[in-house]
């Protein structure tokens, strides 16, 4: 793929769907859940990506028989009730945050084990002190390096018990201890040190530890925290679990419409998702699109000639498509204010600044907070917009990018690293220029 690759705009509305990958969350979520399960699982419809393939080479690396099948789009996993076969491994989890996280509680429950993890240099630079501090409350011997990977695991089983944590940086920190719990001796009840943590992710695990067999009355959510009492093994699924289609990767779509009008079909999602992401849907309505939603899909319609509204007010429920929101917030009228958003500084990359920095680039006026981001729109300039090898800050200038900003047709916006895309949604830009010529086709 040409780098930087220059994004042909939409010369007429948008009409066709697109199916959307599955969910990153719940793939790997979903490969921690059957490798503790008791016997084989079938994950249907798993991502393949960067991130997936990361977590399913780490669990070949510890033992377990793992079989991806990318053309069927299934995972088969082979769960030992909670037992982990390698006692020793170095484990590299690359810039893979939900890897780094989920993988840090899971090595806690071996017996006996003695494991390092690392990744890459971003890596290194993302917080963890305060889940391996939790754990070792828990009976857990993590050391980190200066509160960053790299990790040293010296395991024997997880005590478990009442600890608190401070997970304002990531709910990934609960939802490691959530899915780890059950194979707590004493089960695990978490305080919650900040009760203001985005809970959307939280309920998506506590939700798939029920569909994994672990009885309702073995979880307890509150205000304050979460108890999870010790349960036997999770069931495996071998007739197959369905991974939902990524929420966050349907944002794209949901806001496609809205930068060059018409009607699309997104394909894998639903109103009733696990995921919080899909909340976005909302906020694109907000902006004057129309959302139908179906059994198995959603169909956004945007009027063309219709002037898109600006948006304001929190995207921390569901951040990760606040960078969707600011990539075509050029296109509004009025400025658009996205706040409670600090908390994204510290994941692939500084995705504040770095939206700041390309939307900018692009001529618009913006300010910027340590919690919050302000667009107003200017005329749109050409630029060539950095990435910082960050998926979602190129997917979403891509979408900016199916603007016709100069009338004619021609590329203005070009993404530098478009592959950084491999990370959750590898051919993100085929499937948006195979959505452009079937739109074009359409209206002949």
């Amino acid at each position: 793929m040409q780098d930087p690759y220059p994004v042909t705009p939409f010369t007429t509305p948008v009409r066709g769907s697109v199916t959307v990958p599955g969910s990153k969350s719940i793939t790997n979520r979903a490969l921690i859940i059957a490798a503790l399960a008791d016997g084989e699982t079938l994950l249907q419809n798993c991502l393949f990506s960067e991130d997936t393939e990361i977590m399913v080479n780490a669990l070949q690396d510890l033992g377990f028989d793992v079989q991806p099948d990318p053309a069927a789009k299934t995972i088969r996993v082979v769960g030992l009730s909670g037992q982990i076969p390698n006692k020793q491994a170095e484990l590299f989890v690359g810039n893979s945050g939900t890897s780094a996280r989920f993988l840090t509680a899971f090595l806690c429950l071996s017996k006996g084990g003695d494991y390092t993890l690392d990744g890459v240099p971003q890596m290194r630079k993302r917080p963890i002190a305060d889940l391996a501090e939790t754990l070792n409350q828990l009976g857990a011997n993590i050391e980190t390096t200066d509160g960053f990977a790299p990790l040293r695991i010296r395991s024997n089983g997880l005590a478990g018990g009442r600890a608190s944590i401070d997970a304002s940086s990531s709910s990934q920190f609960v939802s490691a201890l959530v899915m780890a719990a059950p194979y707590a001796s004493k089960g695990i009840e978490i305080v919650m040190e900040d009760t203001s943590v985005r809970r959307s992710y939280i309920d998506m695990t506590l939700a798939m530890l029920k569909q994994f067999g672990v009885p309702k009355s073995a979880l307890a959510a509150s205000e304050e925290g979460y108890s999870i009492k010790h349960h036997t093994p999770y069931q495996a699924k071998p007739d197959g679990y369905l991974v939902e289609g990524d929420a966050s990767a349907a944002s794209y779509f949901f806001a496609l419409p809205v930068a060059v009008t018409g009607e699309l079909e997104i394909h894998g999602v639903t109103k009733e998702s696990l995921q919080g992401d899909i909340a976005f849907a909302g906020r694109m309505e907000e902006a004057g699109a129309y959302v139908v939603w179906n059994e198995t899909s959603a169909t956004v319609h945007y009027e063309p000639g219709a002037q898109p509204e600006s948006l304001e007010g929190s995207f921390y429920p569901y951040s990760d498509t606040f960078l969707t929101a600011a990539a075509v917030a050029p296109l509004f009228n009025g400025t658009t204010t996205i706040e409670e958003i600090g908390h994204t500084r510290h994941q692939e990359c500084d995705r504040i600044a770095a939206m700041a920095d390309g939307l900018q680039l692009l001529g618009q006026e913006v300010k910027e907070t340590e919690g919050s981001l302000s667009i107003t729109p200017r005329p749109l300039q050409p630029g060539t917009v950095a990435t910082y090898h960050d998926h979602r800050v190129a997917m979403s200038f891509g979408i900016l990018g199916c603007y016709d900003a100069l009338g004619n047709g021609q590329p203005w916006l070009q993404v530098e690293d478009p592959t950084c895309c491999k990370k959750t949604f590898p051919d993100f830009f085929q499937v948006l220029e195979k959505l452009r010529q079937d739109s074009i086709n359409s209206a002949q």
